[in-house]
C-alpha cells in the first residue's frame, strides 16, 4: 500500500537536498512500511542498488515501468525504461545513500532523478523504506507542460514502481538469510 509522507523524516530531506533553485523539477517523498528489521534492511537496500548500478546477474537490463492506464491509454501493457544508476557513499549515521539514475538510452528525453533512499526504524522490529528526492523533467517549458497534463502522475507513478519493486526485493533477500540462519542454527547440533 502506497504511504506518502510529510514530516521531516529521512525521504522529505532528501527531497528538499535534491531540489535546484531554478524550476524544472518534481518534487518526490515516498515510503513503504516493511515487516522485517531495518538493519539487515539496510544491508539488502545497499546490495541490491550496488547490482542494479553495476548490471549484475537478476538486475541487469533492469527497468523503470509503468503500466499504459497510468498513462490514461487502454491498460493492455506498460512502458520500461532500462536506467544507469549512480550510487553514492551511505550517509553519516549509515540509514541512506545518495542515488541519481537516469534512461541508459537517450537520457535527454526522460526524467533524471537526484536524490536518496534509506531506511528507518519503525517500532521494535519493522523498517521504513523511503525514496526522497527530485526528477528534471527534459524539453524545459515543454516538458514541464507534458510532465502536469499528459503524462500527469506518471513520474511519481514510476518512482512508487520503483519504490515497490525494491521493497520487494528488500524482503525477499532478509527473509532469505533469517531463513538459512535459522537451518544452520537447527542442524548445528
Amino acid at each position: 500500500m502506497p504511504n506518502t509522507c510529510f514530516a521531516q523524516c529521512g525521504c522529505c530531506r532528501a527531497a528538499a537536498a535534491a531540489l535546484p533553485k531554478e524550476g524544472g523539477v518534481s518534487d518526490v517523498r515516498l515510503q513503504r512500511n516493511l515487516k522485517i528489521p531495518p538493519v539487515p534492511t539496510f544491508r539488502a537496500l545497499n546490495e541490491i542498488l550496488r547490482a542494479i548500478a553495476a548490471q549484475e546477474g537478476n538486475w541487469r537490463g533492469f527497468a523503470l515501468h509503468l503500466s499504459l492506464g497510468d498513462l490514461h491509454l487502454a491498460d493492455f501493457g506498460y512502458v520500461a525504461v532500462p536506467i544507469a544508476m549512480t550510487v553514492g557513499e551511505a550517509r553519516e549515521g549509515g540509514e541512506a545513500v545518495e542515488l541519481t539514475f537516469r534512461a541508459a538510452r537517450h537520457p535527454e528525453s526522460f526524467p533524471t532523478f537526484n536524490g536518496a533512499i534509506g531506511v528507518d526504524t519503525m517500532g521494535t522490529s519493522g523498517a521504513i523504506l523511503w525514496l526522497g528526492g527530485a526528477y528534471d523533467v527534459p524539453l524545459s517549458l515543454f516538458g514541464r507542460f507534458l510532465d502536469a497534463s499528459v503524462a500527469a502522475g506518471a513520474g511519481n507513478k514510476t518512482l512508487e514502481n520503483f519504490l515497490d519493486d525494491v521493497a520487494a526485493a528488500c524482503t525477499a533477500l532478509v527473509e532469505k538469510r533469517e531463513a538459512e540462519y535459522v537451518r544452520y542454527r537447527m542442524f548445528e547440533r
